[in-house]
């Protein structure tokens, strides 16, 4: 089977996630809203309007996942991070969510993650060459 063309890949994957969605709804009848996630995002800008750290995730099946989650350089190590996380994470537990979960790169804080009360659920070694992709989870 030849891999999709670049052109039908929307296509491709909107069918997945519609049909992905169908069975998780005959799987949870209980679940009016299918498991769909809702989107969060927060931000801090500068004084000229540019993003300078922002996390970007959603709630969904009980849990807030964190997809991307970036500080300036410059503003590192001043608690911006940490209080762009807290405030996820209690966004998500206003909406109703039970922990919070993540991936992330050996290179990226991931000591930032433990400092925050997340534990490593899983390590995949090698991911790139020299690096490990590790899962983190915080129950809240």
């Amino acid at each position: 089977m030849p891999p999709i063309p670049p052109e039908d890949m929307a296509e491709v994957a909107g069918a997945v996630r519609a049909g992905l969605l169908a069975h998780r709804r005959t799987m949870m009848p209980e679940r009016r809203d299918g498991g769909l996630g809702r989107p969060l995002a927060f931000a801090r800008r500068d004084a000229e309007g540019r993003v300078v750290a922002g996390l970007v995730g959603e709630v969904a099946l009980d849990w807030l996942y964190i997809d991307k989650f970036w500080v300036d350089e410059g503003l590192r190590g001043q608690g911006l991070g940490k209080r762009l996380l807290a405030a996820a994470e209690l966004e998500a537990q206003r909406l109703g969510a039970v922990g919070a979960h993540l991936n992330t790169s050996s290179f990226q804080a991931p000591d930032f993650y433990l400092a925050q009360g997340y534990v490593e659920i899983g390590r995949l070694k090698g991911r790139p060459a020299g690096h490990d992709r590790i899962w983190f989870s915080k129950s809240f």
